[in-house]
C-alpha cells in the first residue's frame, strides 16, 4: 500500500452540502429581512446544526494505511496497529476486534435490508479469505456497502501482511491501540450549544 485509503459514508457529503446550503440561506435571510439582534440570537443555532451535520456525517472515516487502521468516530479516533487486529466483523457495522476490546466504525454501517435484498451471489464471491469465517459470509461484507468496502480494504492488506510474514511474531507494542479524543470539535459543540441556549433565553 503506497497511499492510505480513506473511506467516508457515501451520502455524508451530499447531506452536509444540503444542510449547509439551508443554513446559509437562513442566516442571510435573518440578516437581510430581520434586525441585527435577531440574527445574532439565532445564528449560533444554525451554525450548531451545520457543525453537528459535519461531525456526524462527513468527519467520520475509516483510514487504512501501512501503519494500521484508524477509525475516526464522532467523539474520538482509534488507531489500531496491524499486529493488534484479531478479527474484522461487519454484522451491524465495521467492527475490529483486538485481544482486549472491540472498536466500531461510525463511518461504516452495515447495509440496509433493501440493499441486501439486491445482493447477488457474485457480490459475495472473490472476497478476502478471512471474510468466510465459519464457511459463510455476512451480508455486511457486500463490497458496495460502507461496511463491506471498509472490511474489504482492511482484510486485503491484513492478509497480505500475514502472507508476507510481517505478522508472524504477533508482537504488539502495548495494546496496539491509541485513542485520541476530538477535544476541539467537542469544545466547538459546547460553545455553540451554550450560545444557542443563551439566544433562546434572551
Amino acid at each position: 500500500m503506497t497511499q492510505p485509503v480513506v473511506l467516508r459514508p457515501r451520502f455524508g457529503l451530499i447531506l452536509c452540502i444540503l444542510v449547509w446550503t439551508i443554513v446559509a440561506i437562513c442566516i442571510v435571510s435573518l440578516i437581510v429581512l430581520g434586525d441585527a439582534g435577531t440574527a445574532l440570537r439565532y445564528t449560533p443555532a444554525f451554525l450548531l446544526a451545520a457543525f453537528l451535520c459535519w461531525m456526524l456525517f462527513w468527519m467520520p472515516a475509516v483510514a487504512v494505511e501501512a501503519s494500521g487502521v484508524t477509525l475516526v468516530n464522532i467523539a474520538r479516533s482509534v488507531r489500531i496497529s496491524w499486529p493488534a487486529i484479531v478479527s474484522v466483523d461487519t454484522k451491524y457495522s465495521l467492527t475490529i476486534r483486538t485481544r482486549d476490546a472491540k472498536y466500531t466504525a461510525w463511518a461504516a454501517p452495515a447495509p440496509s435490508r433493501m440493499s441486501t435484498m439486491r445482493a447477488t451471489r457474485t457480490d459475495l464471491s472473490h472476497l478476502p479469505e478471512s471474510s468466510y469465517a465459519g464457511g459463510t459470509v455476512g451480508l455486511g461484507d457486500i463490497p458496495n456497502s460502507d461496511s463491506g468496502l471498509a472490511a474489504l480494504n482492511i482484510r486485503r492488506y491484513w492478509e497480505q501482511l500475514q502472507r508476507d510474514g510481517h505478522l508472524d511474531s504477533r508482537a504488539v507494542e502495548g495494546t496496539g491501540v491509541k485513542v485520541t479524543w476530538h477535544v476541539w470539535q467537542l469544545a466547538v459543540v459546547g460553545v455553540l450549544a451554550v450560545a444557542t441556549l443563551a439566544g433562546i433565553l434572551i
